[in-house]
């Protein structure tokens, strides 16, 4: 889990959270406001993102997943891998 962060501690030691590299919530009256996460972090979860929501990439998840498919060599170049 995340540390959290009031708005007033995160004002006070933003440039050190920021080069820390770590996730962290601020927080807004002690409710959850905003979510900072690493730039790699976002990347990966924004890929994640678009294999959910290929329809062809998600088959070929769950046909590995279940062994009804044999593993393949992907191709690198091709924008979904040949899937």
């Amino acid at each position: 889990m995340p540390s959290t962060y009031n708005i007033k501690e995160a004002q006070a030691q933003l440039p050190k959270l920021c080069r820390s590299g770590t996730k962290f919530v601020i927080s807004n009256r002690n409710r959850p406001a905003v979510v900072v996460l690493p730039v790699e972090d976002f990347e990966a979860l924004l890929e994640t993102l678009d294999v959910l929501e290929n329809p062809a990439a998600m088959k070929a998840v769950c046909s590995a997943n279940t062994g009804t498919t044999k593993y393949r060599v992907l191709d690198l170049t091709d924008e979904n891998f040949g899937l």
